[in-house]
C-alpha cells in the first residue's frame, strides 16, 4: 500500500512522529479486532492467530520500530516494511442507469486521529464541517491520489473475472464528530448489466495495512431509480482471501 507517508517505497517520516500522530482508541480496535465482517476460514486456529499477529504487528509499531530499527528498516525491501494499521468504516451505494452498474459513490469514516501532520499544515483547519478547496487539494494530492494504483481497494468482478475501474471523481473531505470523511464517485471503465452477469464487489486490503468495515448494513444500496426487484446482498468472498489466505472479506452480489 502506498500512501502519504511513503514516496517511492522509502520512509520519509520518522516513526516516532508517525506513532505520536496516529493513535487509535481502544473501542475501535477492539471493535476492529472483532469485526463482524471477518470471518475465518475454516482452520482451527484461524482466530487466535489472527489477533495474535495483529496485537504483534501493533507493538512492533509502539515499541520496537520507534526505539531500535529506524536504520534497518530502510535497508529492508518495500514489500517487507511494516506500517500503521489504518481503520476505515465505509458504505458504498451502487449507481445504476436501469440494471447497468456505472460507478460506486463511496464513503469512507477514518478512525480518530488521523496524521494531518504527515498530508499537510492543517493548523487553521475547522474542526467540523467540509473543508475549503485548499485543504481538499491537499489531501487530494498527499493522500488519495496515490491509491489509484490500488483502484482505491475497491473490487469488481463480473463472472468471476477483475473488471478495469477509472479515476475517483468529485473527491471531498469533511470533518464529522472528529473523524475524517472522504466521499467520491468511482466509475466503471466500461459499464455492465447485472441483470445479465454476475457481478460483485467489494472493498478490501489484500495487504491487511488497511483494514475496512462495513459502516451501514446493507453493505451495498442502489441508487434512486434502480428497479425495485435489484438489491446487493452481502456475502463472504471465499473466491479472494486475503491477509495470506486466513480472512475472507465480505462483499456484495448484485441482482434483479
Amino acid at each position: 500500500m502506498q500512501m502519504s507517508f511513503l514516496k517511492q517505497g522509502l520512509l520519509y517520516v520518522h516513526y516516532m512522529t508517525l506513532r505520536a500522530a496516529w493513535t487509535t482508541p481502544a473501542p475501535l480496535q477492539a471493535k476492529a479486532n472483532a469485526s463482524s465482517r471477518l470471518r475465518s476460514s475454516g482452520r482451527p486456529s484461524t482466530t487466535s492467530l489472527l489477533v495474535l499477529v495483529r496485537w504483534l504487528h501493533r507493538w512492533l509499531h509502539c515499541y520496537l520500530l520507534p526505539a531500535c530499527c529506524a536504520l534497518a528498516l530502510a535497508a529492508l525491501p518495500a514489500t517487507a516494511q511494516a506500517h500503521p494499521h489504518v481503520w476505515i468504516n465505509y458504505s458504498m451505494v451502487a449507481q445504476t442507469q436501469g440494471t447497468v452498474l456505472v460507478a460506486m459513490q463511496q464513503t469512507w469514516i477514518f478512525s480518530k486521529g488521523f496524521p494531518f501532520s504527515l498530508v499537510g499544515d492543517f493548523s487553521h483547519m475547522p474542526k467540523s464541517g467540509p473543508l475549503n478547496a485548499d485543504y481538499t487539494a491537499t489531501f487530494k494530492a498527499q493522500a488519495f491520489s496515490l491509491l489509484k494504483s490500488s483502484d482505491y481497494f475497491t473490487h469488481v468482478f463480473v463472472d468471476g473475472k477483475a473488471v478495469a475501474l477509472g479515476e475517483a471523481r468529485n473527491f471531498s473531505v469533511s470533518i464529522e464528530q472528529g473523524h475524517v470523511v472522504y466521499r467520491f464517485l468511482l466509475p466503471l471503465v466500461k459499464p455492465v448489466d447485472f441483470k445479465r452477469e454476475r457481478v460483485t464487489l467489494g472493498v478490501w486490503d489484500e495487504t491487511y495495512f488497511v483494514d475496512f468495515e462495513s459502516a451501514a448494513q446493507p453493505v451495498v444500496t442502489l441508487s434512486a431509480g434502480s428497479p425495485g426487484s435489484c438489491k446487493g446482498a452481502a456475502f463472504e468472498d471465499r473466491d479472494h482471501p486475503i491477509f495470506g489466505g486466513s480472512v475472507i472479506p465480505q462483499a456484495s452480489r448484485l441482482s434483479c
